[in-house]
C-alpha cells in the first residue's frame, strides 16, 4: 500500500513537472517571437534611418534642402521618435536614438529645429492641433503629449509648420 502511494505521488510528480516543462517552453517560445519581431522592426527603423540620413547628406551637398524635403524628413523622423518611444528595450534602439539626434543635427545645421513634444506635458495654448484622449494612467490632474503626428518645424527661430499632437489626459 505504501509502494503504491508513494509510486503515485511519483507519477503526478512528474507529469506536474513536465507540465510546468511545456508552460515554460511555451512562454519561452513567445518570448523569443516576440523579440524576433522587436528586432524586425528595429531593423525596419534602422534602413530608415540610413535611408534618411543618405537623403539629408545629398541634399546638403547640393547647396541646401528645399522646405517641402524638410518637412517630410522631420515626418519621418518624427514618425521613428513616435515607434521607438513605445518600444521596448531591444539591443539596437539606442544606436538609432542616436542616429535620429545626428539627423536633428543636420537640420540645424541648416537652421532648420524640429520641436521635441514626445512627452512632454500639454500646456493650453501651445500652437498646435490636438486630439484629446482619456488616459486613467496619468497623474490626476495632468495632460502629457502622447503621440505626435506632424511635427513642429522652426526655420531661423521661426515655425514653419505647427505640429499635430496626440494629448492624453487624465481631468476629472
Amino acid at each position: 500500500m505504501r509502494m503504491n502511494i508513494v509510486l503515485t505521488f511519483t507519477i503526478v510528480f512528474a507529469a506536474i513537472m513536465m507540465i510546468v516543462a511545456v508552460m515554460n517552453r511555451h512562454k519561452c517560445s513567445q518570448l523569443l517571437n516576440e523579440l524576433d519581431d522587436s528586432k524586425t522592426k528595429l531593423n525596419d527603423l534602422e534602413d530608415e534611418k540610413d535611408f534618411l540620413q543618405q537623403q539629408v547628406s545629398v541634399l546638403t551637398q547640393r547647396g541646401g534642402i528645399s522646405e517641402s524635403t524638410v518637412l517630410a524628413l522631420a515626418g519621418e523622423i518624427t514618425r521613428m521618435e513616435n515607434n521607438l518611444h513605445h518600444m521596448e528595450e531591444v539591443p539596437g534602439r539606442k544606436q538609432v536614438m542616436k542616429a535620429l539626434e545626428r539627423m536633428k543635427s543636420a537640420f540645424q545645421a541648416e537652421e532648420y529645429t524640429i520641436v521635441p513634444l514626445l512627452g512632454h506635458p500639454y500646456v493650453e495654448g501651445m500652437n498646435v492641433k490636438a486630439v484629446f484622449v482619456p488616459d486613467e494612467g496619468l497623474e490626476e490632474g495632468s495632460s502629457v503629449i502622447v503621440s505626435v503626428q506632424k511635427p513642429q518645424v522652426n526655420y531661423r527661430g521661426k515655425m514653419i509648420q505647427a505640429a499635430t499632437i496626440t494629448v492624453g489626459q487624465n481631468i476629472q
